[in-house]
């Protein structure tokens, strides 16, 4: 019997398994090599661009870049584009927009397009300090969508592009809004009316029809779903009833099955993964001691049997894993990087590429800044 005992220990306890990624290299950021700190890679949907947020050396210029792939050498170029800037100033850097919070939405006229919260003016970086508007780039077109003395802020483009759904201190907490592009009336309107409450960190579901979302009453944090959030009458469902704690922002599985989120007990600064079935039923804990993204939930793998996140191990210098939706080991994704944060998992004509930031190589002397390094995910041997 006694040995029965020890060898289930051994099992609960046992490594997680390794495989390494494939071609690992940094992503060349041109000028901004060495002038700051990325975070937050994110690849466009029709897999041409990267974008991403870069933190000025001296912490007070905060941008959203968007880089093209197809062309060798190009520089990234800011998705809020400086109106006006001063050549004789000391200091160009500090006379900028912040800009934060990069959305993607469906390509046009075969470019990318993008959402993000921006100020209207230059501006630095720092809580309570700026006022922030949403703002479009798409081909034909760059300006604000919103203006408000209130901030909006965290834009999630629908799938189709139709809408934004963001979040807003207009009511002076934070509620959900959505801003419709082909509107016959209101462009702007409400959808969350929580009076004691705040949302935020909005999600789309992969077809459109639902919006997930992270509500905070009372102290607790719980996700939620919103069923026809597009119709007349759209229906909220509390997807996590049991939760006690905080929640963090929730990812849709590309199938639509599955919503994936970080979540904190009572008093606990650990932060777990959790999946929950979307069409209602307990959450699965996937993973003990994760690090949530910069922004947006968890990310999944395309083919939505698992997800690609960061493990908060400091002996292992915090290495990217993946994990599995059906429960099972935990692989670590041998990458050669340090201090890893924010992988995104893209479908490349070369294969499934996963993007993250690192704070350099594990030989490196240099390792004052962060950057942004690629890699292929080498083939999961596992049954769906």
């Amino acid at each position: 019997m006694r040995w029965l005992v020890a060898a289930l220990l051994l099992w609960a306890v046992r490594p997680a398994a390794a495989a390494p990624v494939e071609g690992v290299r940094p992503v060349p950021l041109g000028t901004l090599d060495g002038r700051g700190q990325p975070a937050d890679p994110r690849v466009s949907p029709d897999a041409t661009a990267v974008g991403f947020e870069f933190l000025g050396a001296g912490g007070e210029t905060l941008e959203v870049y968007w880089l093209p792939f197809d062309r060798e050498g190009a520089e990234p170029r800011p998705v809020v584009p400086i109106r006006s800037a001063d050549p004789f100033s000391l200091r160009p850097d500090a006379a900028r927009p912040v800009s934060e919070g990069l959305s993607w939405g469906p390509p046009k006229r075969g470019r990318a397009r993008a959402v993000v919260a921006a100020t209207r003016r230059a501006a630095t970086r720092g809580p309570g300090q700026n006022n922030f508007d949403l703002f479009l780039a798409e081909p034909g077109r760059r300006g604000f969508l919103t203006e408000h003395p209130a901030n909006d802020a965290q834009p999630a483009v629908s799938p189709d592009g139709s809408l934004v759904a963001f979040v807003s201190g207009r009511t002076g907490q934070g509620d959900l809004y959505l801003y419709r592009f082909f509107a016959q009336g209101p462009t702007v309107v409400r959808l969350t009316r929580e009076p004691a409450g705040s949302e935020l960190y909005p999600a789309w579901s992969p077809d459109g029809r639902r919006l997930a979302y992270v509500a905070h009453l009372g102290g607790q944090d719980h996700v939620v779903v919103v069923d026809g959030v597009a119709g007349d009458a759209p229906a909220f469902r509390d997807v996590t009833p049991e939760r006690r704690g905080s929640c963090l922002a929730p990812s849709f599985s590309p199938d639509g099955r599955w919503i994936a989120f970080y979540a904190r007990e009572p008093a606990s600064r650990r932060a777990d993964l959790f999946a929950v079935p979307v069409a209602g039923g307990t959450a699965r804990l996937l993973l003990e001691g994760g690090l949530p993204e910069t922004r947006g939930g968890p990310r999944w793998l395309p083919d939505a049997a698992g997800l690609v996140v960061v493990r908060d191990d400091a002996a292992r210098r915090n290495p990217l894993v993946r994990v599995a939706v059906d429960g099972g080991a935990v692989e670590v994704l041998e990458t050669g990087t340090e201090l890893n944060a924010d992988p995104w998992v893209a479908d490349l004509p070369a294969g499934w590429t996963v993007f993250w930031t690192a704070q350099g190589a594990s030989g490196d002397v240099q390792k004052r800044w962060r950057r942004i390094y690629r890699g292929r995910l080498p083939r999961w041997e596992r049954a769906r």
